[in-house]
């Protein structure tokens, strides 16, 4: 039988798997997201409606859209907080209103995707705001489902893309002992369509886990593997650096490494899949049969090996900024700043202002480059900075590009590592 479901994230992760499946099944599906004309043109026979999770907390902005549903499936979810969308708004507000709007509405099979560690013992705040919503869910509608899955392994998603960088690193990283049960995403997209066709009586909270567990180093070794790299041995890395490194990340938010993140990795990520073989009567993948299904490519590779590389370019771009205008403010011989100038023309009362608004300019976009605000913008200053000082320096110095330190001529290969980092830095 055909339906009309609505899905909340329809085009992250879970959704983009989670679409297809459900089209070939001949449903009627409504995607609520932020941009819909991006997507209208990849899917045209899915109802885009435009929903905006950071703000559509009331429960009277979402009837209007959930008319005639049968199923709902809210598979919004961020795995760290940026300036626009945190984990209050999206994982609690949003849902929230989303379940008070269905149960006025008398919808009755309402599917969230929680998390594994979305219980009573949860510390980080995804698995806090999860289960908030997760509760809620429940006081509302007895018959809802809530699934807890694991580590989903699958190309395009965060954890793979993260562990796939991860295994291809010189020695392979041990961070703790503690044990993790991943599972496949083509095999939560199955057990997702099983549950809308045979829903099941009662609230139920399943725990999507694979069928074996292991150390994260025994599945960067997968991974590795996956990738077609050659074995190497496996580094423990000291908790005390691990730390030290997820709190500096806390701050520059390059990645999904943080504080956050790693105590939920220390804390382990293991379940008994009996409830849900019992339930829908699948047997999840092992994760090496799985990885077989889709194999790694020439992009996975490169993609993967670019991935530490990413922050590492932003950081050393945005330092070298900073510290060409502290140089130029504080450290440099202010008279020979002057001379240049002069040769270009700059002389008297313009000279001092000409030299510390420079360096002002060249510190804020340092600035800017290392916390990652509004990069496009930022690059695009910093790229014409650079060839408005080319031009300039070419025109009334042209000497400088003969100096064997290359004053001028690092311009160029500075120009095509800033827009690699643009590049880069796409979401």
């Amino acid at each position: 039988m055909t339906m009309r479901i609505f899905i909340a994230g329809a085009t992250g992760f879970i959704g983009q798997h989670l679409l297809p499946a459900l089209l070939a099944e001949g449903h009627e599906i409504i995607a609520g997201v932020r941009q819909p004309q991006t997507w209208q043109t990849r899917f045209p026979t899915i109802d885009w409606l435009r929903c905006d999770y950071s703000k559509d907390h009331d429960p009277q902005i979402w009837l209007p859209r959930l008319t005639n549903i049968d199923v709902i499936i809210n598979a919004v979810g961020i795995i760290t907080e940026t300036s626009k969308q945190n984990f209050t708004d999206l994982h609690v507000k949003a849902p929230i209103a989303l379940f008070t709007a269905a149960n006025q509405l008398g919808i009755k099979k309402i599917l969230q995707i929680s998390a594994l560690g979305a219980d009573a013992a949860a510390t980080s705040q995804y698995h806090v705001t999860k289960r908030t919503a997760d509760e809620a869910l429940v006081a509302l509608s007895p018959n809802a489902v809530i699934l807890q899955p694991s580590i989903i392994v699958g190309r395009g998603g965060g954890s793979t893309t993260l562990f796939a960088a991860m295994a291809t690193l010189p020695w392979i990283p041990s961070l703790s002992s503690a044990k993790i049960q991943p599972i496949l995403i083509n095999d939560v997209v199955a057990i997702i369509v099983k549950l809308i066709h045979n829903w099941p009586t009662g609230s139920k909270r399943l725990e999507l886990v694979g069928m074996e567990a292991m150390t994260l180093s025994q599945l960067l070794k997968l991974f590795r593997n996956w990738l077609n790299l050659k074995p190497t041995n496996s580094i423990k890395i000291p908790l005390p650096l691990l730390k030290v490194i997820a709190k500096g990340n806390d701050w520059l938010k390059m990645g999904s490494f943080n504080s956050d993140t790693l105590g939920m990795l220390l804390r382990g990520n293991c379940a008994n899949p009996a409830p849900m073989l019992s339930t829908t009567k699948i047997t999840p993948s092992s994760i090496r049969s799985g990885l077989q299904t889709f194999p790694a490519t020439t992009a996975d590779r490169w993609y993967a090996r670019l991935l530490f590389l990413q922050p590492l370019l932003r950081i050393t771009i945005g330092l070298l900024w900073l510290f060409t205008g502290i140089v130029s403010a504080f450290l440099y011989p202010v008279v020979e700043s002057y001379k240049l100038l002069a040769a270009t023309g700059v002389t008297g009362l313009f000279a001092p202002i000409m030299l510390y608004s420079a360096a002002i300019l060249d510190s804020i976009l340092g600035i800017a480059t290392l916390i990652g605000y509004k990069i496009r913008l930022v690059v695009g200053l910093q790229l014409l900075v650079m060839i408005t000082y080319t031009v300039i320096i070419t025109w009334f110095l042209p000497e400088l590009w003969l100096h064997p330190f290359g004053a001028i001529s690092k311009n160029i290969p500075l120009l095509v590592a800033t827009l690699i980092m643009l590049v880069l830095e796409e979401q």
